[in-house]
C-alpha cells in the first residue's frame, strides 16, 4: 500500500485550479510533501468555492480544469514520486437543476434510471413527487405574481423560478401543447420512446419550430396564456414530478433526507447496489489509472450503512489504496476498528493536540469564572441537549415528522397509542440525548457498546421527561430490538435514526453551542468539545500507543476547511489556560474600560463580548492591528457568530440592529487608546508564547504515528476565522522565496539565521523552517515514521510536565522529538528562548541506543551517557529532533 508520507490539503476551486496547481508541484517537492491532498473537484454547482455541491460526479469541474489537464498534473506528480489524495462526496449531491441525475427524474418520473438514486419517499402523501423547496412565498402566492413561468427553448419546456430551472415532465407536454395543432407537436404531446429518443425528439421539433414562424409564434403564444392564468398554471404543476414549496417548509415536513439542514443539498441512496456503483464509476476509472492513489471520504455519518459501504469501496479500488473517512469521534470513542480503512482524516488528533497543550489544573477556575461572568447560560452538556431539541423541533422538523410516521405505518407503537402526542417528545428526547455522533448497528442483538449508548440516552432523556417515562422504555426496548415482533423493521427504524443523530448533532454542537458556549474557545473545534479541559502528557502517550496499535497511518490534522479558527490561533488561546487568573481579571478590566464607549447595554451581552477578546487574541496578526480589512473580516466573522449562535440574532431572521451595535463596539475598542493600553501587552505575551507552542505543535504532529496533514498556506501563521475566512488565497510566491532561502542555507551560518529567525519571529519563517525540516526527515527515514515504534520518554527536573519527549524506533534509526508543552515562565525578555535555569535543572532520558546524536533543526551534535541536560537539547531552538543510528 501506498501510504503517504504527508499530505498537503488544496482547496481546488475556480479560484485555485489545475494550473494554479503545475506552478507549485516543484515547491510541494521541496518542502517535502509526499501526497497533494484535493478537496472535491468534480463538476459543482457554478460558482462553488468548495467542491462539495457536486453536481455530476462523471466529469471534472470545468472551471478548475479538464481531464487532459489533471492527466498532465499526475505525470507530472509521478515523475516527483508524488500521489494524489482525492475527496470524495457519496453522501448528496447538489438539488440544483444543473444536476443531470435530477434533470432527468423531473423530466422522466419512474422512468429515469435515476428515479431511486435520491433518498426521496415518492409516496410521501401519495403525490408522486420531490419537494423542491426553493420558492419565497407559498405556490398560490407565486403563481398570482407571475414568478413562476413556463418557458420553452433548444431544451425543451422548462418550469423556471429565477435562477431556478427544472425540465417539464414528459407527460405534461401534451397539457401544454394541447392547442397547438400541429403533427410536428404531436410527437411531443404523444411520445411514448426512452429518454434517448427523447433528446432526439427535442432536437428535431426545436429546429422545425425555428423553420416555422407560424408554428413558433403559436407555441409562445400558448405558453403565454398559461403564464398569465393561474388555474393553466396549476394545471401544469399538478404534472411535474416536482413540488416547488416555500423554503421554510422543510423545518415542518421533508420527503428527501438532505445534508444537514441544507435543502440545496440532496442526499443519495448509497446502500443501493446500482447507486454506488453508478456514482463510482468515475472514480473507479481515475484510481485504476493511476491518476488517484488514496480515497477521503466524506461524511461517512450520513451514510444508511457506513461499514457496508467502506466494504464495497475496498472491494472497487483493491486492498493495496489508502482510505480514510471523515468522522467526528468524541472523546472516549475509537473508529471501529474491523473497517477496512487507514483511517479518519484527523479530526480526533486535533483535539488532543488541543488538550496536551491545555492546562489541566486550570478547568475548575476557569468554570467558575465563565459562570459568574454569565451565569444563566447552563451547563455544557444541558446546552447541547437544549439546542438539540431546538435543532430537531424549529429546523428538522419534517425529518421527525418521517421517523414517526415510520412508526406509526409499519405498527411499530403499541396498539391504541399511536397517535399519542407523547411519541414525539420521547423520540425527541432520546435522539437529542446521544452522547456521540451515531453508532453502527450491524443487527440484533447489538454490541455492548451500542447498548451502553442507549442506555446513556435514555437515562438523560429519563431525566429530562418523567412524565414520558413508558413511552421512553419502549423505544429504548425497540431500538435495543428487545420488540419480539416486527425485528427488520425495528431494525431499519434504528438505522434510519442514526443518519439524523449525526446531522443533529453537527446542528445542534457544532454549529450552534460552539458559538454560546465560550468558556475558552480553543475547544469549541470541529471534533473537539468546550466540555473537556486538557490531558497530561502520559495520557497523550497513551492516545498514540493506541493510535499505534489500531490506526497507525490515519490522518493527523490542526487545520482543515472546516476548522473554526487557524491552529496557531488556538495555540495563543490555549495559553490563556496557564494564566487563568491574569486572564479573567483582563477581561474584568476591559469590560469595565469599554463599558464607555457601548452605544448599548445589550450588544454585545456578556457571552458575546467575552468571545470577542477571545477571538481578538486568536486572530490579531502580529503586524498590523488597525488593518482595515482585518476590521472587516473580523465583522463578517462575528456576524457568522450571532448567527449560528441563535440568540440574539439568525440567519433566517436577522437581528441587523444587534449586529450593527457589536461592529460598532468592535470599530470602537479597535481606536480605544486605553482600552489598547491594557489589551495589547497582554496580548503580545499570549502571542509569543503562542508562538512557542505553534513549533510544537507542529513537530509533534510530524512525528508522532499518523500521516501528518498540512492545510494550504499554514506554513506560515495561521491565524484564520472559519470559512469562508479560512480559504482566503494563499501567497505561493512568498513560500517559494522563503523555501528558497532555507535551502541556500550553509551549514556555518546555522546558528547566526536560526537566532535570526527567533528575533523576528512575527513573520512566521521559524514556523514554515520547523515544518520543512521535519518534513525533510519524514522523507529521508520514511520508515521509521511509517513503521517505527512509538516510545514515550521520561523528562526530570522543573520541565517535567511541560516537555512532552518520544522516540521513533526502526531497525538502526532512531528518531526523538522534544517539544514544550507548558510555556509559563519558560520563555524570557519576550524572546523566543527557553530560560536557561529551567533547561539546567532538567533531563532528558535519551533511549539506550547510541551516545551520539544529531540535531535535524540546529544542526548540532550531542554526545551523552543516556541521560542529557535539556540546556545542551533546546538552548538554540525551543525544540528538538534527534537522530541517532547504530
Amino acid at each position: 500500500m501506498r501510504v503517504p508520507s504527508s499530505t498537503y490539503r488544496l482547496q481546488m476551486s475556480p479560484d485555485f485550479t489545475f494550473v494554479d496547481l503545475e506552478k507549485i508541484t516543484s515547491y510541494l517537492q521541496d518542502l517535502g510533501i509526499s501526497t497533494v491532498y484535493s478537496a472535491p473537484f468534480f463538476k459543482a454547482r457554478s460558482g462553488s468555492t468548495h467542491g462539495y455541491d457536486v453536481t455530476d460526479p462523471f466529469t471534472l469541474n470545468p472551471a478548475i480544469g479538464d481531464l487532459k489537464q489533471f492527466k498532465k498534473l499526475s505525470e507530472d506528480l509521478r515523475e516527483r514520486k508524488m500521489d494524489w489524495l482525492q475527496d470524495i462526496v457519496p453522501n448528496h449531491m447538489a438539488y440544483d437543476s444543473s444536476n443531470p441525475w435530477l434533470r432527468d427524474i423531473v423530466e422522466f418520473g419512474p422512468k429515469s434510471r435515476y428515479y431511486n438514486f435520491f433518498d426521496i419517499d415518492w409516496e410521501y402523501k401519495g403525490w408522486g413527487k420531490v419537494m423542491t423547496p426553493f420558492l419565497g412565498d407559498n405556490i398560490d402566492e407565486v403563481i398570482k405574481n407571475g414568478e413562476l413561468k413556463l418557458n420553452y427553448d433548444e431544451t425543451g419546456l422548462s418550469v423556471n423560478y429565477f435562477e431556478h430551472s427544472y425540465p417539464a415532465s414528459v407527460r405534461s407536454y401534451k397539457t401544454v401543447l394541447a392547442e397547438v395543432n400541429s403533427e410536428k407537436a404531436d410527437r411531443l404531446k404523444n411520445f411514448s420512446g426512452n429518454a434517448e429518443e427523447w433528446a432526439d425528439v427535442k432536437i428535431t421539433f426545436f429546429r422545425e419550430v425555428q423553420e416555422d414562424t407560424n408554428l413558433e409564434n403559436k407555441i409562445t403564444e400558448v405558453i403565454e396564456n398559461i403564464n398569465k392564468s393561474e388555474e393553466k398554471m396549476h394545471r401544469v404543476m399538478e404534472l411535474q414530478y416536482f413540488k416547488p414549496v416555500h423554503w421554510k417548509t422543510t423545518e415542518r415536513e421533508i420527503n428527501y433526507r438532505r445534508f444537514f439542514t441544507i435543502n440545496d443539498l440532496i442526499c443519495l441512496s448509497m446502500e443501493d447496489d446500482e447507486v454506488f456503483k453508478t456514482y463510482h464509476h468515475f472514480i473507479k476509472e481515475l484510481c485504476e489509472a493511476g491518476m488517484i492513489n488514496g480515497l477521503r471520504i466524506d461524511h461517512i455519518d450520513g451514510l444508511f450503512d457506513p461499514e457496508g459501504y467502506t466494504e464495497k469501496l475496498r472491494k472497487l479500488v483493491g486492498e493495496d489504496f489508502y482510505i480514510v473517512v471523515e468522522k467526528i469521534l468524541e472523546a472516549h470513542e475509537e473508529l471501529p476498528s474491523h473497517w477496512p480503512v487507514q483511517g479518519t482524516s484527523g479530526y480526533e488528533f486535533l483535539a488532543q493536540i488541543n488538550h496536551l497543550f491545555t492546562y489541566p489544573e486550570s478547568k475548575a477556575v476557569f468554570s467558575e469564572r465563565y459562570k459568574e461572568l454569565v451565569p444563566d447560560l447552563p451547563e455544557y452538556e444541558e446546552l447541547v441537549y437544549q439546542k438539540k431539541l431546538f435543532i430537531l423541533t424549529e429546523r428538522m422538523g419534517g425529518e421527525l415528522h418521517n421517523l414517526l410516521d415510520y412508526l406509526r405505518t409499519k405498527n411499530l407503537l403499541p396498539e391504541g397509542k399511536q397517535q399519542d402526542d407523547n411519541w414525539q417528545k420521547s423520540l425527541c428526547a432520546f435522539l437529542a440525548a446521544f452522547p456521540v455522533y451515531r453508532i453502527y448497528p450491524e443487527g440484533f442483538p447489538l454490541k455492548n457498546a451500542e447498548v451502553e449508548t442507549i442506555n446513556t440516552a435514555y437515562k438523560w432523556a429519563l431525566e429530562h421527561i418523567k412524565d414520558a417515562k413508558n413511552e421512553l422504555d419502549y423505544l429504548k426496548s425497540l431500538l435495543l430490538g428487545e420488540i419480539d415482533d416486527k425485528k427488520e423493521e425495528a431494525f431499519y427504524f434504528l438505522q434510519r435514526c442514526q443518519q439524523f443523530s449525526g446531522p443533529l448533532a453537527a446542528k445542534g454542537v457544532e454549529d450552534t453551542s460552539f458559538y454560546i458556549y465560550n468558556r475558552l474557545i480553543l475547544h469549541n473545534e470541529v471534533g473537539d468539545s468546550p466540555e473537556n479541559f486538557g490531558i497530561s502528557t502520559e495520557d497523550f502517550h497513551k492516545k498514540m500507543l493506541q493510535k499505534q496499535k489500531t490506526f497507525p497511518h490515519t490522518l493527523n490534522a490542526t487545520a482543515t476547511h472546516d476548522t473554526k479558527r487557524g491552529e496557531d490561533a488556538r495555540m495563543r488561546l490555549s495559553v490563556l489556560s496557564e494564566f487563568p487568573e491574569e486572564w479573567f481579571r483582563k477581561v474584568a478590566e476591559w469590560s469595565k474600560i469599554n463599558g464607555k464607549i457601548r452605544k448599548s447595554n445589550k450588544a454585545p451581552d456578556k457571552n458575546e463580548e467575552y468571545f470577542i477578546y477571545q477571538a481578538l487574541i486568536g486572530a490579531l496578526p502580529f503586524d498590523n492591528f488597525d488593518d482595515e480589512e482585518f476590521l472587516q473580516r473580523t465583522k463578517d466573522y462575528l456576524q457568522k457568530v450571532m448567527r449560528e449562535a441563535k440568540v440574539n440574532s439568525n440567519w433566517s431572521q436577522p437581528d441587523e440592529q444587534h449586529e450593527s451595535a457589536v461592529f460598532e463596539f468592535i470599530e470602537g475598542i479597535f481606536t480605544h487608546e486605553e482600552f489598547r493600553k491594557s489589551f495589547d501587552p497582554f496580548w503580545e505575551k499570549m502571542a509569543l508564547l503562542g508562538a512557542v507552542k505553534s513549533y510544537s505543535q507542529v513537530l509533534i504532529k510530524n512525528t508522532v504515528p499518523g500521516v501528518p496533514d498540512t492545510y494550504q498556506g499554514t506554513e506560515l501563521w495561521d491565524l484564520s476565522y472559519v470559512d469562508p475566512d479560512n480559504r482566503r488565497p494563499v501567497d505561493y510566491d512568498l513560500r517559494k522565496e522563503i523555501l528558497s532561502e532555507f535551502s541556500s542555507l550553509k551549514e556555518e551560518n546555522k546558528r547566526d539565521y536560526l537566532k535570526n529567525l527567533k528575533k523576528e519571529f512575527s513573520n512566521g519563517k521559524l514556523k514554515f523552517y520547523c515544518l520543512h525540516k521535519v518534513l525533510a526527515a519524514r522523507k529521508e527515514y520514511r520508515d521509521v515514521f511509517e513503521k517505527g515504534e512509538y516510545q514515550p520518554l521520561s523528562v526530570s527536573g522543573a520541565l517535567k510536565g511541560k516537555i512532552i519527549a518520544f522516540a521513533r524506533i526502526y531497525q538502526d534509526a532512531t528518531i526523538v522529538a522534544v517539544a514544550p508543552v507548558q510555556v509559563k515562565n519558560l520563555c524570557k525578555e519576550n524572546k523566543i528562548a527557553l530560560d536557561a535555569s529551567m533547561l539546567d535543572d532538567s533531563f532528558l532520558e535519551l533511549p539506550e541506543r547510541s551516545s551520539n546524536w544529531k540535531n535535524l533543526l540546529t544542526g548540532k551534535v550531542l554526545e551523552n551517557d543516556g541521560k542529557i541536560k535539556f540546556s545542551e537539547i533546546l538552548g538554540d531552538l525551543p525544540l528538538a529532533l534527534l537522530i541517532s543510528k547504530k
